[in-house]
């Protein structure tokens, strides 16, 4: 049944997000041919414009992710559609998952059409030497691999910004548990969680580096001359803390969720 209901989520999340893939995908195109030809003031404003537009669609990309996702979540589960979905024989556990998953795929999603699309309206061999230079000097700087700085850096994004949803389902369910100002609860309590969210992974840092002393030298050095190798460990740490508590929300939702739904 959670495949049954992961189709109808996807099948929201195309219509909703597949206009912005497209307009992304397009002003990336139309940014590349007008920088073919031989520059005019006339081709060189309408290349601008249409850069503008990209970088414009690249935004509502992500925040269309995020926004469609709360969206969806709430509407399925406590608005009018609610009354079909809490009909359905499904548990709720199902239900979370479904909306957990099909997040987790458009924001994928959403990630690779931002890349292909700066990828093709900027790409030439020159930029491309130009990138692979300057973050060879940061990562020489800091003794590590490119492909693991870029990783790392992508990584660490994307959770912090899949933090953000899942916090804001969690609100959503805490707030529609109210009677009134169920919206209003709902940003206020996602709000508050991100920030323990964050707090926690900074704490748990600091726990990690009273057993790591080159952590903790982040903490106590007021300069950034200090152990390079900090940064690596910090980095991985980080990413494993996002996932923990990523993971530990949605069993917080679920259990929540299970406890009983007030449709509005």
């Amino acid at each position: 049944m959670l495949i049954k209901l992961l189709k109808y989520d996807l099948k929201y999340m195309i219509k909703n997000m597949s206009v912005f893939y497209i307009l992304s995908i397009f002003f990336a195109i139309t940014t590349r041919l007008l920088s073919l030809p031989e520059q005019t003031v006339m081709i060189g404003i309408l290349s601008k414009i249409s850069s503008g537009c990209m970088i414009a669609m690249i935004a509502n990309v992500v925040i269309n992710v995020m926004m469609r996702s709360w969206v969806r979540f709430r509407d399925s589960l406590y608005k009018d559609e609610a009354y079909l979905t809490h009909t359905l024989p499904v548990t709720k556990n199902d239900l979370y998952n479904s909306k957990f998953i099909q997040t987790l795929i458009f924001f994928f999603i959403g990630f690779i059409i931002v890349l292909l699309s700066l990828f093709v309206a900027y790409y030439t061999p020159d930029t491309w030497l130009v990138i692979k230079d300057y973050i060879k000097t940061i990562t020489t700087g800091f003794n590590m691999s490119p492909l693991f700085f870029i990783s790392i850096a992508i990584l660490l994004i994307f959770l912090e910004l899949f933090n953000a949803i899942q916090c804001g389902f969690l609100g959503i369910i805490l707030g529609y548990k109210k009677n009134n100002g169920k919206i209003g609860f709902s940003v206020l309590f996602g709000f508050i969680i991100y920030l323990v969210a964050q707090t926690l992974v900074l704490g748990l840092v600091f726990v990690y580096g009273l057993f790591d002393p080159t952590v903790m030298e982040l903490f106590k050095s007021g300069t950034i001359s200090i152990n390079v190798n900090a940064f690596k460990i910090l980095a991985i740490v980080a990413s494993i803390l996002y996932v923990v508590i990523i993971f530990s929300m949605s069993i917080i939702g679920k259990k929540l969720l299970n406890k009983g739904v007030n449709i509005e």
